[in-house]
This record gives C-alpha cells, sequence and structure tokens, in this order.
C-alpha cells in the first residue's frame, strides 16, 4: 500500500508539473504571439508616420524660407529707402516680398489614429513616443506667432495698402510706387509698419530658442526615429 501511495503521489506531482509547464508554454507561445502582432502594427504605424512627416518638414521648409525672405525685405526696406540711387525694381522686389505672411498647417492624422486607438504603447522608442504625444502642444507654440503675424497683415498692412496703393493696378510690377511719393507722414507710417514687421518675423526666424527651433528639432528626431531600420 505504501508502494501504491507513493507511485500515486509521485503520478499527481508529475501531472501537476506537466499541467504547470504546458500552461507556461501556452502563455510564452501567446506572449510571443501577441510581441509578434505589436512589432508589425508599429512597423505600420512608423512606415505612415515617416511618410507624413517628411512632407510635414518640407512644408516647413517652405514655410520658413518664406518668412526669411519677408524678413530679409524688411530689412532692406529699412536700410535702403531713402537711398538717393535707389534701385526700382530692387525697391518694387521687396516691397512686394515683405507683405508674405505664410501660416503652416500641418498633417497630424497618424498621431491622432494612434493616439485615439490607445496603441501608442506599441511605439517602444521612449523619446520618439514623446515627440508624438508633444508635437500638438509644440504645434500649437508655434502656430500662435503666425497667427499674430497673419492678424497684422490684415488689420494693419492690408489697410494701408487699400489706402495708398493702387494695389489692383494693371501693371502689378508698379502696384506700390506710390511710396516714392509719399509725404514724410505717410512714409514714416510706413516704415513703422515694415519695423514691425520685421520684428515679428525676427521672433520666427531670427532666435535660436524660438518655437521654430523646438519644431524643427521635433520634426528631425520623428523622421529620424520613425524611418525603416
Amino acid at each position: 500500500m505504501e508502494n501504491k501511495t507513493g507511485k500515486y503521489f509521485k503520478y499527481a506531482i508529475g501531472e501537476i508539473v506537466l499541467v504547470v509547464i504546458g500552461i507556461l508554454l501556452a502563455l510564452s507561445i501567446n506572449n510571443w504571439n501577441e510581441d509578434r502582432k505589436d512589432k508589425i502594427l508599429q512597423q505600420n504605424y512608423l512606415l505612415i508616420i515617416h511618410e507624413e512627416f517628411k512632407n510635414n518638414k518640407e512644408q516647413l521648409d517652405h514655410i520658413i524660407s518664406v518668412h526669411r525672405q519677408s524678413y530679409k525685405s524688411s530689412n532692406w526696406i529699412i536700410e535702403n529707402y531713402n537711398k538717393p540711387d535707389i534701385n526700382i525694381d530692387t525697391l518694387r522686389k521687396h516691397l512686394v516680398a515683405f507683405r508674405y505672411s505664410y501660416t503652416y498647417n500641418p498633417s497630424k492624422s497618424s498621431i491622432d489614429a494612434l493616439i485615439n486607438s490607445g496603441k501608442l504603447g506599441v511605439i517602444r522608442d521612449n523619446e520618439l513616443s514623446s515627440k508624438l504625444i508633444e508635437w500638438s502642444e509644440l504645434l500649437a507654440d508655434y502656430q500662435e506667432e503666425e497667427i499674430v503675424n497673419r492678424n497684422f497683415f490684415y488689420n494693419i498692412i492690408l489697410p494701408f495698402d487699400i489706402k495708398h496703393f493702387t494695389i489692383y493696378s494693371k501693371d502689378k510690377n508698379k502696384r506700390f510706387d506710390n511710396f516714392i511719393n509719399f509725404n514724410k507722414e505717410t512714409k514714416n507710417e510706413f516704415l513703422n509698419i515694415v519695423a514691425t514687421k520685421r520684428r515679428m518675423l525676427s521672433q520666427i526666424v531670427d532666435d535660436p530658442q524660438s518655437e521654430y527651433q523646438k519644431i524643427n528639432e521635433a520634426l528631425n528626431i520623428i523622421i529620424s526615429k520613425s524611418a525603416k531600420k
């Protein structure tokens, strides 16, 4: 009886061990399968994010080039407006360019889809996931400066243009030529407008701590980290 009891006990222990091993193997296989699914999902998201943010980067580069040209033209007008030998064609070019007021409106559908789906955890790079979470806030901070710039155009520059220039002239090259004949008061008013626009633009393109620098850095990180390895 003692021998039989010992055999049954060993058999029961063996059965329990086999069951535990089976459960552990099943859990391991399930975890491996879930991990494989998450890796596939991560790669799909990274591909979409990478393409979207490459386009966003191209758009930002274009917008900033426009802002820089407007800033450059504002500087030129302030420095050269009173020179007796001023080149009329150059003056015309800068009188047009200083008005440029574009806004940056990138796509972020990939981030919205990722966050709304609750799958942000599949992004295993902590720096990348952090930048994706920060993106909307960084974008809003940058756009605030452009919104101020845009509103200045519609509320200040455009009314001045309508009052003092022939902006619908058939010859577009000459629509701002009235500047040459401005009296001192009107010219000073215009130069104050140009100087104010220049100061606004300097906060975007000429400040190493600007919101543009922050959003450009985020773009570069997102593009680099989402690239296919």
